[in-house]
C-alpha cells in the first residue's frame, strides 16, 4: 500500500491539516502534492481538500487565511509571503448550476461552488492523476477512488468521466492533460487523444484572463520549454499563443526555446526568480527584436521617440489575444529598453537604481549563453539586484533630482 510520511511535507501544511482536523473537519492533500511524492519529487505547491467550506476555514485560520475566486470559491492560507490553497469538497452540479450565462448551452462550467464529499469529490475532478488523497500527518495512506494509482503506474493521463464532456465542461483540462504529458512523459489515453484534437479550438471559449493565468503559471515551472513544444505538437499553440506558434519553428523561435530551456535548466539548478516580468521578456525579446528589425541588442540605442510603444505593443502582440496586464506590458517594455545599457558603464549608476535592472541583467545573461557573447560583458553586474554603489554625502538638505530613465515612459 502507498502511504506519505509527515516529512514528506511543509512544516506548515502539517499545520494546516492538523488545524483543520481540530476544528472537526476531515482535510487531505490532494492532486500533484500526492502524485509528485510518489514520484519522489518534493512538491512545488501543496492543494488541500477539505470538508470544511470557505467561510469555516476563514474563521478557523481568522486573518491568516484570504476566500477568492467567483467561478470556484477557495481559500489561501499564509505563511508569510507564502500561502496554501485549501478547497471544498464539490460534487457535481445539476444542470441548472451549470448554466449561469443566458446564450450558454449549460455545457460549460460557469460556477462550481456546490459542496459534497470526498468521494463526491474525487468523480468530479478532470483526470485519474488528480484525484488521490492523502494526509501525511495521520495515517498516509493513499485515498483512490477513481484507480489513479494504476494510470500512474502506467504513466497514462485518463479522464474520470467520460472526455468527451470532461473537455466540454472546461476546455482548460485540455492545457493540464497537456502539461501532465510535458513534465512526466505521460501519454495521453487514446479517446482523450481524440477529443482533444477535435476540441483544441475551444481553449478560445475560456475566459482570457483565465488563459493568461495560465501562461503565467507554465513560467512558474521549470519545465516550460517542454510545455510550450508540446503544445506546438499537439496544435495547441495555434489556438492558445497563435504568434508564438506562427514563429515556433523559425529563427526567432529557435531562440525563444534556447532562453526557454536555459532558463527552465537555472530553474531546475536551483533559485530562479518567479518573475513575470521576466518569463514575459524572456519569451517576448527575440520576436520583439525581429518585428523591429533590431539585429543587435546595441541597435536599440538608436534611440527613437515611438520605440517604447512599439516595444510595448510588440510585447502585447506577443501574448494576444490574451490581455496582457499594462503594469507588465510597461515593465517589460523598460527592461528590453535597458539591455544595450550593459555594453557601458557610462550609465552605471542609473542603471543599477532601475526598478527592472534585476530582470533585464537576468534576461542579458540568458542571451549571453544562448548566443555565446562574450561573458565578460555581463560578468561585471552584480547578479543579484541588491548591490548599491557608495553615494557621497549632499552638502545640502535638498540635493538636486536624479536625471530621469533616458527612455520615455508611455502609460
Amino acid at each position: 500500500m502507498v502511504t506519505l510520511q509527515k516529512n514528506h511535507v511543509d512544516n506548515a501544511v502539517v499545520q494546516i491539516l492538523n488545524t483543520l482536523s481540530d476544528n472537526g473537519h476531515d482535510a487531505y492533500l490532494v492532486g500533484g502534492a500526492v502524485r509528485d511524492i510518489y514520484f519522489g519529487i518534493t512538491p512545488k505547491d501543496y492543494d488541500i481538500a477539505t470538508s470544511a467550506t470557505p467561510r469555516q476555514v476563514k474563521r478557523i485560520f481568522g486573518k491568516q487565511a484570504r476566500i477568492i475566486g467567483r467561478r470556484f470559491r477557495l481559500a489561501h492560507i499564509y505563511f508569510g509571503r507564502e500561502y496554501y490553497e485549501v478547497s471544498t469538497f464539490r460534487r457535481e452540479p445539476t444542470a441548472e448550476e451549470r448554466s449561469s450565462r443566458p446564450e450558454d448551452d449549460g455545457t460549460i462550467i460557469w460556477q462550481d461552488n456546490q459542496f459534497g464529499t470526498l468521494e463526491e469529490d474525487a468523480f468530479r475532478r478532470d483526470f485519474t492523476v488528480n484525484a488521490l488523497y492523502s494526509n501525511p500527518v495521520q495515517d498516509g495512506k493513499v485515498i483512490d477512488k477513481v484507480n489513479g494509482l494504476v494510470d500512474l503506474q502506467n504513466a497514462t493521463v485518463k479522464t474520470i468521466n467520460d472526455p468527451e464532456t470532461c473537455i466540454a465542461e472546461d476546455p482548460v483540462r485540455i492545457i493540464r492533460a497537456l502539461k501532465l504529458v510535458a513534465r512526466y512523459k505521460f501519454t495521453l489515453a487514446p479517446e482523450l487523444a481524440k477529443v482533444i484534437d477535435r476540441h483544441k479550438a475551444d481553449i478560445q471559449k475560456s475566459s482570457p484572463s483565465r488563459l493568461f493565468e495560465e501562461v503565467l503559471k507554465i513560467f512558474s515551472t521549470s519545465y516550460a520549454q517542454e510545455t510550450l513544444e508540446t503544445f506546438h505538437q499537439y496544435g495547441l499553440l495555434h489556438h492558445y499563443l497563435p504568434f508564438l506558434d506562427e514563429i515556433w519553428q523559425t529563427e526567432a523561435g529557435e531562440i525563444i526555446r534556447k532562453l526557454l530551456t536555459e532558463r527552465d535548466n537555472r530553474k531546475k539548478g536551483g533559485w530562479y526568480s518567479n518573475s513575470r516580468t521576466l518569463a514575459l521578456i524572456t519569451v517576448a525579446f527575440p520576436a520583439v527584436a525581429e518585428e523591429l528589425g533590431i539585429p543587435a541588442v546595441e541597435n536599440l540605442n538608436d534611440y527613437q521617440p515611438e520605440l517604447p510603444v512599439r516595444v510595448r505593443d510588440s510585447v502585447r502582440n506577443m501574448f494576444s489575444p490574451l490581455p496582457v496586464p499594462k503594469t507588465l506590458s510597461s515593465r517589460s517594455r523598460d527592461a528590453i529598453l535597458l539591455l544595450p545599457d550593459f555594453l557601458s558603464k557610462d550609465h552605471q549608476n542609473r542603471l543599477l537604481h532601475h526598478p527592472e535592472y534585476r530582470y533585464a541583467r537576468e534576461l542579458f545573461s540568458l542571451l549571453t549563453t544562448v548566443l555565446e557573447w562574450d561573458p565578460e560583458i555581463i560578468e561585471q553586474w552584480p547578479n543579484n539586484g541588491k548591490w548599491r554603489p557608495k553615494r557621497k554625502k549632499k552638502k545640502t538638505r535638498r540635493g538636486k533630482h536624479s536625471k530621469k530613465w533616458h527612455h520615455k515612459k508611455v502609460d
